[in-house]
This record gives structure tokens, sequence and C-alpha cells, in this order.
């Protein structure tokens, strides 16, 4: 029957999912590590059962330590717990190249916050591009958009359209040449009589940024079935971590 030390360990192993010959490694390196610690707790009096929990307690919870002990930026880094960081990173926190999770923060970043050059979900920070339910960024389409080009239910942009739209220059939809307003749901600064030319040159944006949400209706399978593949890959992962024991510390 394994010690309550090897069954930590064992635990610790199981989120750094490493390599068997490094794992074992990772193994003999606790073991000393931990023991050395029982023997300096022992050695000030306090019994030998209490001692060992003491030192599994001091040095932390297994999915902490075991997350550590992945290494700084792993091509696929998938967790269930805290941050992931990896070239492809999944988990309720994902930092990476491709990142997805409810916080998202990546070159190309998917999820219910999320951050990064391009950027998909419930609310969307792109520095290029964001689409999503509440989208901020350079190019922007979303339910409400706000950017330097926004597109959306409700605009607000440098060059604004849709809906409801307010920014310097809204192109589409003049009455008359000294209308201040088109239709009655938007507001532009500028008119066409006297719209700045680098505003105008922003216009074929404005098409682009539209043709977004019909992009995305082409490519909605491809695009579900993606995040399907991810996040039965965290599901994998859980299932994975949940089929050992987790009676020890899991704080």
């Amino acid at each position: 029957m394994k010690s309550i030390l090897d069954r930590y360990i064992d635990r610790v192993l199981v989120y750094a999912n490493k390599p068997e010959a490094e794992a074992e490694t990772i193994r003999a390196e606790l073991q000393d590590h931990l023991q050395e610690k029982v023997e300096d707790l022992t050695k000030s009096g306090m019994p030998r059962e209490e001692a060992t929990l003491e030192a599994l307690r001091q040095h932390g919870a297994p999915k902490i330590i075991g997350y550590k002990l992945r290494g700084p930026f792993p091509w696929i880094d998938v967790r269930t717990h805290g941050t992931a960081r990896g070239f492809i990173a999944i988990g309720p926190r994902a930092v990476g190249v491709v990142a997805m999770g409810g916080f998202a923060v990546g070159i190309f970043a998917f999820g219910g916050f999320a951050c990064g050059l391009v950027s998909t979900g419930g609310f969307a920070l792109g520095l290029l591009l964001a689409w999503g339910g509440f989208g901020m960024g350079g190019m922007v389409s979303a339910g409400m958009a706000l950017g330097l080009v926004a597109v959306g239910g409700m605009a607000v942009g440098l060059v604004a359209a849709g809906g409801y739209s307010v920014g310097a220059w809204v192109p589409y939809g003049w009455h008359h040449a000294n209308a201040i307003k088109f239709h009655s749901d938007a507001l532009s600064y500028y008119t066409p009589q006297n719209v700045p030319p680098f505003l105008k040159s922003l216009e074929p944006l404005l098409n682009i940024a539209n043709s977004i949400n019909v992009y995305f209706v082409f490519v909605m399978p491809a695009f579900l079935l993606t995040l399907l593949l991810l996040n039965f890959m965290m599901y994998r992962e859980g299932k994975r971590v949940r089929a050992e024991d987790d009676w020890l510390i899991d704080g």
C-alpha cells in the first residue's frame, strides 16, 4: 500500500503530465525533498504522521505544483484549473498564440472574455479584429461595437455603420447634402461634403467588418467543430485528473 507521501507525488505527476522517464526523475527529487522536510519537522518534536501532513501542506496543492512543472510554454497546454500557458492554451484562463477559455489572451483568442490580435467572444477586445457580443478594438463587428472601424447593432467609432451608429464619419444613408443625421438612428460629425480623405479611405474596412458576419455564417460549422474539439480536450484532461485519487490535497 502506498504511503501518503507517494500518493501526493502521484497526484502532482498527474497534473505535470510528463513522459515516464522525466516523471521518474521528478518523483525521486520530490521524494528526497519531502523526506528531508519530514525529518526536519520530526526533529523539532512533531509526530511523524503529523510531520508528513505538514510537509505536504507547506509544499502546496498537487495541481499547483504539478502545473508549475509543465514548463514555461509547451506546444499544447490544457488545464482544468488556473492559467494555461502554451502555443495552444486551453483552460479557465488561457494565454497562448491560440487561446481558448473563460478568459483568453492570445494572438487568436476565443472566450467569454477574449483579448488578442484577433478575438472572438462574449466580450472581445481585438487589436486588429474583434467579433462578439460586445467588441472593442481596431476593426470591430459586434452586437455593440466600439472601435476605429465599427459595425454592429450599436456602433461607435472613428468610422461607423450599423443599426445605431455614432462616429466621426458615418458614410451610409445620407438624405441630403447638408444632413447631420442619416435616417433617425445615426449621427456623423462629418458630412459627405467635408469628410476628410483619410476617413473616406477607411470606408472599405466597413465593408470588410460587415462581411465578417456573413463570413461567420459560412465558417460557423468549422468554427463550432473547433470549439467542440477544444472543449473535448479540456473534458478529457478533467476526466484524466478525476480518475486519480483526489482526497488528499485538492485546494
